[in-house]
């Protein structure tokens, strides 16, 4: 019985202010998929007292690769786990143990040459957080979770630290006086999966002339998907185990994931007429089912593997948290899964980033979300993997890249020309709902390599929440954890063809960039902790405060953002 990868810990709704709950996922290789593998967990406090009744009995299987002919062949396991709540945090442990009479558990070392095993088992995975009767969780934001070529992959692997912020995070997490974190969020590129491009067949595909690669005679071999999705495993058990990196966070903090182009491979999405051939859908595909198992935490419809298409489902998440004083919502969105080039009833081609199917939901949830207005202060945490104010580059600049590697790079920005009409939808949504749900909104956003801070406003009437003179949005943008910044030469190149200047938008809105710290940018690896604090006097409200954690600077200032003043439904309008 082998440990492929885990354990990992994914977030759920969180509806009770008495009872802290949270799933355990672990990979197992080597044993019969129709039984769950003879494992128990166990959950003790740190003085080492055993918590009884908090795992549940029933052991799911949530995801079987084990037909796979890889040597991570194997099944995804889920355990439901419910804590219970004391006055103050309380920290936990937890460890997997083989059932009497059951065989030992190995783990597979991934870090040599060759893959090793070792024993695992009996080892406690320390400080998991239970946050405090109805308080809200504690939050880490990440991004960019690695490098896109060998190149900068080999220039992080020279580095002093290679994984420093994950070693603050972990740090900051086991420090008792800083809280700890509840809740890890990953906004895009959680793995970069470009080298998966460099493999046979894939090689061959890509020295072919465009017209070949979409003759539907050339398409991939026999069996390419599975090994496709084999490669697509087998780079997860790889990037996210160990003791340095993702992995001890993994398996400390419930988190929730959305993706973005590296997840699947560069650019995916603005690689145009490509996206509808063989070769991109299978591997779309394998990625969707890696994504689902390993980021999302199980297969969708099923544990068994289907094929995935494009635009055929999207991945949008909420998670809802009740607290004593507030309520946070997160909304996750899904801009990879529906995004592509199609050609409209006009006959003209034409970009979109989210689907149908996403926009519909999105608008149900926005409705469902208004009901409770003027209940509660509340604030709505956005995820959105590429962000919405940022530098904008004309249509002339972007007509100029193409055929560069700069090309999809600003097609896929929502700043790019060609999604400016969608990119102001979302806007208007996204401030209409925060006045119909009299709550606060937030956008957290990755994927440009530095760190940085936009902000939206609105002098629409329709728009402005009551008690108040103006809408407005932050935005917060942390990127990269692992992805090097780019260099000083790189990043004045790109902001001499870019404009930074406020940007006057359809229905009496505004963009702005504003300053993070002493720049307008902060060009080093940084993540986020965020935190909800609650209201200190009877007039004011509970405030979300985000802070960029740099790997060199330390920044004094804080994003705080307010929700307006509650509003009775009835004179909601």
């Amino acid at each position: 019985m082998k440990k492929l990868l885990g354990p990992m810990l994914y977030a759920k709704d969180q509806l009770s202010k008495e009872t802290w709950s949270f799933f355990v996922n672990l990979y197992v290789g080597g044993v019969d998929p129709a039984h769950p593998p003879p494992l128990k967990l166990r959950f003790r406090t740190v003085e080492g007292r055993e918590l009884p009744d908090v795992v549940s009995p029933q052991v799911t299987r949530v995801a079987d690769f084990s037909a796979l002919k890889s040597r991570v062949a194997g099944v995804l396991w889920r355990w439901e786990v419910t804590l219970p709540r004391a006055e103050t945090p309380t920290r936990v442990t937890y460890r997997f143990e083989p059932v009497e009479g059951g065989p030992a558990l190995e783990e597979v070392d991934y870090s040599g040459p060759t893959d090793t095993l070792k024993p695992w088992g009996g080892e406690d995975v320390k400080t998991v957080v239970v946050p405090a009767k109805g308080a809200l969780p504690r939050a880490a934001f990440f991004s960019c979770n690695g490098a896109s070529d060998a190149k900068t992959w080999g220039a992080v692997m020279r580095m002093k630290r290679p994984f420093g912020c994950w070693m603050d995070m972990l740090a900051q997490h086991e420090e008792p006086t800083e809280g700890g974190f509840e809740l890890l969020m990953g906004g895009g590129d959680q793995v970069y999966a470009d080298p998966l491009l460099d493999h046979e067949p894939m090689v061959e595909f890509r020295k072919r002339e465009l017209e070949q690669k979409l003759n539907a005679d050339f398409g991939p071999p026999k069996g390419f998907h599975e090994v496709m999705l084999a490669r697509y495993v087998e780079l997860y058990c790889e990037r996210w185990s160990g003791s340095v990196g993702i992995a001890p966070m993994l398996a400390r903090v419930p988190g929730l994931f959305t993706w973005d182009d590296h997840d699947i491979f560069d650019g995916w999405g603005s690689h145009e007429g490509l996206q509808a051939c063989e070769w991109f859908e299978s591997l779309y595909s394998a990625a969707a089912l890696a994504f689902e198992a390993f980021q999302l935490g199980a297969l969708r419809g099923g544990d068994t593997p289907t094929r995935r298409k494009p635009c055929d489902m999207h991945y949008l998440q909420t998670c809802h948290f009740v607290g004593d004083e507030c309520d946070v919502d997160v909304v996750a969105l899904d801009l990879r899964s529906g995004r592509t080039y199609r050609k409209q009833t006009n006959g003209r081609m034409g970009h979109e980033v989210m689907s149908h199917g996403q926009w519909a939901t999105l608008d149900a949830w926005r409705l469902a979300h208004a009901k409770d207005a003027g209940l509660k202060p509340r604030h709505v945490i956005l995820l959105s993997s590429i962000p919405l104010v940022h530098l904008r580059f004309g249509s002339m600049v972007e007509s100029m890249s193409g055929g560069t590697e700069l090309h999809d790079d600003m097609l896929d920005q929502w700043e790019s020309v060609a999604h400016r009409g969608e990119r102001i939808r979302l806007m208007v949504d996204l401030l209409q709902l925060a006045k119909a749900s009299c709550c606060a909104v937030t956008v957290v956003s990755g994927d440009v390599h530095v760190g940085a801070r936009g902000l939206i406003r609105s002098r629409n009437p329709e728009h402005i929440p009551a008690g108040l003179a103006e809408a407005a949005i932050e935005q917060v943008t942390s990127s990269g954890i692992v992805h090097p910044p780019p260099s000083m030469l790189q990043f004045m190149g790109m902001r001499m063809m870019a404009d930074e200047s406020v940007d006057d938008l359809p229905s009496y809105m505004q963009t702005e960039m504003l300053p993070v710290g002493k720049g307008r940018y902060l060009r080093e690896r940084n993540w986020l902790s965020m935190r909800v604090e609650p209201a200190r006097t009877k007039t004011s409200r509970p405030k979300l405060w985000l802070r960029w954690e740099a790997e060199h600077t330390t920044l004094s200032m804080q994003v705080v953002v307010e929700p307006p003043p509650l509003v009775p439904a009835s004179e909601v309008r």
